[in-house]
């Protein structure tokens, strides 16, 4: 019996109907995924070796994530069952997202340029001058094109149906190494999935950071392009690897870039010098040069960001876009959108609260059990504390360190993330929270990947999908209709 939703009742009954990302309240599967789960229930058995070719798959190629133990990275978690996005969902997401990469672009040029948005009170100062984002030495300097978050990953979660931001990252966005990886993986291992359906391909991203970098470039008609890396002990050195190689870039260390008479250089396998035009940094901007950040630091060049201030040398994202990263300064995004581009926001943020503000503060003290609460300057899931969770002692000790420096956390509603059908370790099916970090590249106009990262919880009980605390990925699919 076929619903007037287009899907089909009884579909879904060897799979978790709180799989709410695939099945609605009734037990019905939602239309994007009608044909997909009807196959995945009849091959059910078929997946667990699915999923194991999967995983020798990423290992045979060394797709890993995290820090070496003994000289080796982890293989990247990953389920063998896609996310799926409607061609609407698909739509209304990347409006939203492009609206609200645009802002987050305008305000960091503000904030380096006339700070009109703070001088106006659209979003305070306070916050944006203690922000360890904030680099004042660049102040006054205007990159190539005036652009400065030329990728932007922006978090989204669906919460009871509806598309939220939870987080900006804008300094250095990762993940779409794994995003490449998985749709790679699928296409080999189960072609005739995508039979099934028309899904958007992926595969164009590369291509196309490589066109913005070399519109960014002194030398555009012979741009000499690299890949800044912190080094093979970064957790996400993979990544680093493969868009160099795939973007035919070079991949080096701060130690190989040598800053001549204000350009800079790198030596080539037969130790001539190169001219290098732009460096895609996977490097805080605060570890870029030591003359001017961090004395400590080894993983830049002295006199990088002199290059970069004449024009001699691009760096995307630009240094000191950290200052959008922060996430204190989330909060007031939406006033972004609202200032710089005359528009009411597409996507609302989590609802989240300034500790800074005494009322706020407040709010949240007395509604403690419904809120987490994250560390400003932390990534990857770390130092996260769920009030709920917290014994009464750890709690009052716990607030006690907010109430003393509560520019360090920021507060967010605990809510309810989307769960989507994924495969059981021992086999069959079990629901599990996901998020999606879409990418946007910036250009003339934006353009973001269809779909993104989707990371995966590592167990039914987990709501922390970040990869650093256990999390994986799942390919995902934006259909063409």
């Amino acid at each position: 019996m076929t619903t007037e939703a287009g899907t089909t009742r009884g579909l879904a009954s060897g799979l978790p109907r709180a799989a709410d990302e695939c099945i609605d309240l009734d037990g019905v599967v939602r239309p994007a995924y009608t044909e997909l789960l009807a196959t995945l229930e009849r091959a059910a058995g078929t997946l667990p070796q699915i999923r194991r070719d999967a995983q020798q798959w990423f290992s045979d190629r060394g797709v890993t994530f995290g820090v070496p133990t003994e000289g080796v990275a982890p293989i990247f978690p990953f389920d063998p069952v896609p996310r799926v996005l409607s061609s609407a969902e698909w739509r209304s997401l990347s409006r939203a997202l492009s609206q609200r990469a645009m802002a987050l672009d305008l305000f960091v040029s503000d904030c380096y340029g006339s700070q009109r948005a703070i001088r106006h009170g659209v979003v305070p100062g306070r916050l944006v001058y203690s922000s360890t984002g904030y680099l004042r030495d660049i102040v006054g300097i205007r990159p190539p094109r005036a652009t400065w978050c030329h990728v932007s990953g922006i978090d989204v979660v669906r919460v009871k149906g509806t598309f939220k931001v939870l987080e900006d990252n804008v300094r250095i966005p990762s993940g779409i190494a794994y995003a490449l990886e998985s749709r790679r993986a699928m296409e080999s291992l189960a072609p005739d999935w995508f039979e099934l359906a028309p899904v958007r391909p992926i595969h164009g991203y590369t291509g196309r950071l490589r066109r913005i970098l070399q519109r960014i470039a002194p030398r555009q008609w012979d741009a000499d392009i690299v890949v800044l890396t912190p080094g093979s002990y970064n957790a996400a050195y993979y990544e680093h690897r493969l868009l160099a190689d795939e973007m035919n870039a070079t991949l080096v260390e701060g130690h190989e870039l040598i800053v001549v008479e204000d350009e800079v250089f790198r030596r080539d396998a037969e130790g001539a010098a190169q001219r290098v035009d732009v460096i895609y940094s996977r490097v805080n901007s605060e570890w870029l040069d030591p003359l001017v950040f961090r004395r400590d630091s080894m993983l830049g060049a002295p006199g990088l960001i002199e290059a970069w201030r004449r024009g001699n040398v691009a760096i995307a994202n630009a240094p000191g876009t950290g200052v959008a990263d922060d996430k204190v300064i989330y909060p007031y995004v939406p006033a972004m959108i609202r200032y710089y581009l005359g528009e009411e926001p597409l996507m609302d943020n989590v609802p989240t609260w300034d500790l800074t503000d005494e009322r706020q503060q407040a709010h949240v003290v007395a509604n403690i059990d419904s809120m987490v609460l994250k560390p400003v300057d932390a990534s990857g899931g770390y130092g996260i504390h769920f009030g709920r969770l917290m014994p009464s002692q750890e709690r009052t000790e716990f607030l006690g360190q907010v109430k003393a420096d509560p520019r360090q956390w920021l507060a967010q509603e605990e809510v309810a993330l989307s769960r989507a059908v994924c495969l059981r370790a021992g086999g069959g099916f079990e629901p599990r929270a996901v998020d999606l970090r879409p990418f946007v590249l910036l250009d003339e106009r934006p353009w973001i990947v269809p779909g993104g990262l989707t990371r995966v919880a590592g167990d039914p009980d987990e709501l922390v999908v970040n990869s650093s605390q256990g999390g994986g990925s799942k390919d995902t699919w934006v259909l063409t209709r």
